[in-house]
């Protein structure tokens, strides 16, 4: 029998009201003091694993099939169902062809599970230009699954639709419907994305434009970045609830270790820089402390904490000096200049929003640890920042000025910060994010309102040469709603957006600039990320 949706809201009234019942008596039991310190570890644990459920559609359908999916339950082995979609959805073969769908992301109990349960509403058929309801399945559509769902993981279903076996002697909707389950997939193919409502990063295959798989985090993750050695390869991941990070092993798709940040508060912008070939560093922006960790990836030790201005919310680090070779922007003594400092130092450039100000950190290779802060003033409420290594600068992204601040990496260098900063006027209110891309001479701009990227053309080097100029704009490109995050593919052929307020990554055909695809991710994504060359 299929329950019709007055019956499911019955029926999770009934089990919320349940659920409210039981936590009122165990409130009772808890100041009766007869539960255990054991058990109560245990009841505060058993919601504490994570399923994901996408549904990907066939590669091609010749038949026009639409359903109305109501409700999907996972079944234990103990014959208890739980409701793991998000809310109703429509799903038509045409629509869905060659696309992935998020179905639902829900918390569960650690444990096994048997089977998934789908109940439809209705479905039809469209032939020659008219519409046909078809029969539903009188007890739904039960595929099983045998699942493990364990502590602190996120486990995520693909459920194949092939919609043209989807019908059953030409009137009844018969879905055929068969689950995978993830498998990890290393590639250099791989893009990651931080979900701060989902407590997850999503895994995407370039490639295909799918998820390849979700792993759990800790809380409220935001910033995300990727190791720079090509022998041990890892992401890390910036919990700002849980005051942590979190890395992933991409062989597996697994947390292997969480870092504590013992010496800030709400870490929210992530960077890794190489002071050698085996000696990369990570540097936490802080934003709850007002300073930056500074942590060894191969010990996972924090090293020291270093003081910056207010709420410090993004950091970027000087990428290796070997991508200074070739440049069109910087004179060979200019790059002599840069190469000789960086066999002494590095710099890392540390967004300050609330004090409107960029800290730059000067690392002592020899020692490991900062031997200098400068503070360069930019505009009101900066927010991101880009390295443009090719010409020497930075671009700083102010989201509540129109005023594009750019840091010359050469005037801080020689420590003269009175001529660092210079700007490009009348960008425009609301830039979120920033992305430099020298080998086709342009400055990408990513708009929160609208929710758009601005493409301009930067100016030529010299002093006073930005200050009163207007910026060359070369193009707009609609994304989605409240984009937060933008990345230039390690090609340079393609444009990723994070856009938090429609759940979705956008993917950006460089050339036509266009948005080609969009794909599913979780709840608030934040931050993206990808392996280097």
């Amino acid at each position: 029998m299929v329950e019709t949706g007055a019956d499911i809201s019955g029926r999770m009234n009934g089990m919320r009201a349940i659920s409210l019942a039981g936590g009122f008596v165990l409130l009772l039991i808890f100041f009766s003091g007869c539960t255990t310190t054991g058990e109560q570890e245990d009841m505060s644990g058993r919601l504490d694993t994570q399923l994901t459920l996408l549904m990907n559609g066939p590669a091609t359908a010749s038949e026009d099939i639409t359903f109305e999916l109501l409700a999907v339950r996972i079944i234990s082995v103990d014959g208890e169902a739980r409701d793991v979609l998000d809310h109703p959805r429509i799903v038509n073969s045409y629509g869905i062809e060659g696309r992935q769908i998020l179905l639902g992301e829900k918390v569960l109990p650690e444990g096994e599970y048997e089977k998934l349960e789908f109940v439809f509403k209705e479905a039809v058929i469209k032939k020659k230009g008219r519409m046909t309801n078809l029969a539903l399945p009188a007890d739904g559509a039960k595929i099983n699954i045998n699942a493990s769902l364990r502590r602190n993981r996120n486990t995520t279903l693909f459920i194949n639709w092939n919609a043209d076996a989807s019908v059953e002697e030409g009137y009844l909707f018969s879905p055929a419907f068969s689950v995978k389950r993830q498998v990890p997939e290393l590639s250099s193919l791989l893009l990651y994305v931080s979900n701060e409502d989902s407590n997850n990063v999503s895994v995407v295959n370039i490639q295909s434009g799918d998820i390849a798989a979700t792993v759990m985090t800790g809380k409220k993750p935001r910033g995300i970045a990727t190791s720079k050695r090509g022998d041990r390869l890892k992401v890390y991941v910036a919990n700002s609830g849980s005051n942590s990070i979190s890395v992933i092993d991409p062989t597996t798709n697994k947390i292997e270790n969480e870092i504590q940040v013992r010496f800030g508060r709400e870490p929210e912008g992530i960077a890794v820089g190489a002071l050698s070939s085996n000696i990369e560093l990570l540097f936490v922006a802080n934003r709850g402390s007002d300073n930056v960790s500074v942590i060894n990836t191969t010990t996972y030790q924090e090293l020291e904490r270093v003081e910056v201005g207010r709420s410090p919310v993004a950091v970027a680090v000087d990428p290796p000096a070997a991508e200074l070779t070739g440049t069109r922007f910087l004179s060979f003594e200019d790059v002599h200049v840069l190469r000789s400092y960086r066999e002494r130092f590095l710099n890392v450039y540390v967004v300050n929003r609330d004090s409107n100000n960029v800290s730059v950190l000067r690392m002592d290779s020899a020692t490991g640890r900062v031997s200098e802060v400068m503070t360069l003033n930019v505009e009101w409420s900066p927010i991101a920042l880009d390295v443009d290594y090719q010409r020497g600068k930075v671009y700083v992204a102010n989201y509540k000025s129109d005023k594009l601040s750019v840091i010359d990496i050469l005037q801080t260098v020689k420590g003269n910060t009175a001529d660092a900063v210079s700007t490009i006027n009348n960008v425009g209110f609301s830039i979120i994010d920033i992305v430099a891309d020298p080998a086709f001479d342009r400055i990408y701009l990513l708009k929160e309102v609208p929710g758009e990227i601005m493409i301009i053309r930067p100016f030529p080097a010299g002093p006073g040469s930005l200050k009163s100029a207007l910026p060359p704009v070369m193009g707009i490109i609609p994304v989605g709603s409240l984009p937060r995050t933008l990345l230039l593919d390690r090609e340079g052929r393609k444009l990723y957006v994070v856009n938090r307020g429609s759940d979705n990554l956008s993917v950006i055909d460089k050339t036509t600039k266009r948005e080609e695809q969009t794909v599913p991710v979780g709840r608030s994504p934040y931050g993206v990320a990808v392996f280097p060359k």
